[in-house]
């Protein structure tokens, strides 16, 4: 290994692999655009393991005085100061991409526009269970902010590790994990939105292409895991170079799938040895939604050919009850269900939560403007079991015209529009006011927090806090 390395941004993941490389004496420079009272407790701790800093605005000039860099996944590879240091033969390189040649053990590797996070958390549920069973272990980490390299030397060849990896993870990975798999592909990440984390892709194929490099440099025996329902992944199949598995909600040959019985309740399907079998049924699931049953399908496919036994895959979907703050069950108080979707801050996420409800639901929606088109959020609302909207921010009249027009181009009847104030108490109080026995309080957004509350997570853990607050009153 070089031995005069820079670690470009010191995040999460950065942070533990300047530790990693400082204990085994490797010189390390850490440059980040924060000063030293920013990086408070990180730069005391890497200060006394010798690492040296480079701190400020100018923290990316002379980028040629160093051998290899590893960038942060929020750093542009095409940042002009790094494509100088490529043309003056500098390595640049990743905190991940070095994780993958040392990892001894299988990876599991999951990726997506959406659904990510809920679908590798759910295989390390499973496989942690599984795994704890032979005396062996799994371990998660990646996108979801736990690093690597903070658990690597834990790492023995009969473990599994779980990554959720972002597009700027893998965008210039050059190696594959063992099972990859690909939620699906939209369109993400194609403008500079988030100032600190100024990455984005130039194209749609720039997107594309950094995620299906997942799978791009497998070995034969090695397997992919793609959604036969996304368009983008149906287009992907001939490209996978190992083994294939498709789910969705339509049988397959060599897959999972989920279908629906007359009485309401789904069964998931797989066919992993030649014939299909019945893995589990939806009265047996906690998390709502057809989108669930899909990363539900995907994580059974993944967990079997991790080597997990199907009553630990069983028993770690009858467990799982989704990623907080995403269409997170909370409690059911005198008859009445409520849902955390706080996460959803657009319209997509929104519309696919009501889809996931048959009983009345009392929607708080609304936020602050992201440019979103809720012409299709309103014509959802419309047509699904909404019954009251509970309308917030300074998008709640946007979206009210949006519901106001698709009642009157469906021909059918508002539900019940109210202006829900501008706490959590005053808004939860309104939901309240409206809700009966058999009825979902539901927190799904489709706008961002600000304004309001500081982020969507302060957003949904001030709405738990009340619902909370119901059963000891």
């Amino acid at each position: 290994m070089s031995q005069n390395v820079a670690v470009l941004g010191l995040g999460i993941e950065n942070l533990a692999l300047a530790k990693y490389l400082a204990l085994r004496g490797i010189k390390i420079t850490v440059c980040d655009n924060r000063n030293q009272a920013a990086l408070g407790a990180r730069y005391e701790m890497l200060r006394k393991l010798g690492v040296t800093f480079r701190l400020g605005p100018d923290y990316l000039s002379n980028l040629e005085d160093f051998d290899q860099l590893y960038r942060s996944p929020g750093l542009p590879l095409f940042q002009p100061e790094l494509v100088r240091a490529a043309a003056n033969g500098v390595k640049i390189t990743s905190a991940m991409r070095l994780f993958l040649e040392l990892c001894p053990c299988p990876i599991i590797g999951v990726t997506g526009s959406k659904g990510k996070g809920t679908t590798s958390t759910l295989i390390y549920q499973i496989l942690k269970l599984h795994q704890e069973k032979l005396g062996r272990h799994a371990y998660l980490g990646g996108n979801i902010g736990i690093a690597p390299f903070d658990f690597i030397e834990k790492l023995q060849p009969e473990d599994r590790v779980v990554l959720e990896l972002s597009s700027f993870q893998l965008e210039d990975f050059d190696q594959s994990v063992n099972i990859a798999v690909i939620t699906n592909i939209t369109e993400d990440h194609l403008a500079p939105a988030d100032p600190l984390n100024p990455n984005y892709h130039k194209s749609r194929t720039e997107y594309v292409r950094a995620k299906t490099n997942l799978y791009r440099y497998q070995k034969s025996n090695a397997l992919t895991i793609l959604n036969i329902d996304d368009p983008t992944s149906r287009e992907l199949i001939l490209e996978v170079p190992g083994r294939l598995y498709t789910y969705g909600s339509t049988p397959q040959t060599s897959g999972a799938w989920f279908s629906k019985q007359q009485n309401g309740i789904y069964s998931i399907w797989w066919n992993v040895h030649g014939k299909p079998d019945l893995v589990i049924k939806s009265d047996s699931i906690q998390v709502r939604g057809e989108h669930n049953l899909l990363n539900i399908t995907a994580a059974a496919l993944a967990c079997h050919d991790a080597s997990a036994c199907l009553d630990s895959i069983k028993e770690g979907i009858r467990g799982y009850t989704g990623l907080e703050h995403r269409l997170e069950y909370v409690a059911t108080i005198n008859g009445i269900q409520f849902f955390d979707d706080s996460f959803a801050t657009a319209p997509d996420p929104t519309i696919v939560a009501l889809k996931a409800f048959t009983e009345p639901i009392i929607l708080i929606a609304g936020g602050a403007d992201k440019g979103n088109d809720y012409a299709l959020l309103g014509e959802e609302i419309i047509k699904s079991t909404v019954k009251t909207v509970i309308l917030i921010g300074t998008m709640g009249p946007k979206i009210e015209a949006a519901i106001h027009q698709a009642a009157e181009g469906l021909g059918k009847p508002l539900p019940e529009l109210i202006e829900g104030g501008v706490t959590m108490g005053e808004i939860f109080a309104k939901a309240m006011a409206n809700a009966n026995a058999g009825d979902v309080v539901l927190l799904s957004t489709a706008c961002a927090s600000f304004g309001l509350f500081k982020n969507y997570k302060e957003r949904g853990d001030l709405f738990k806090a009340e619902v909370r607050r119901l059963t000891v009153n």
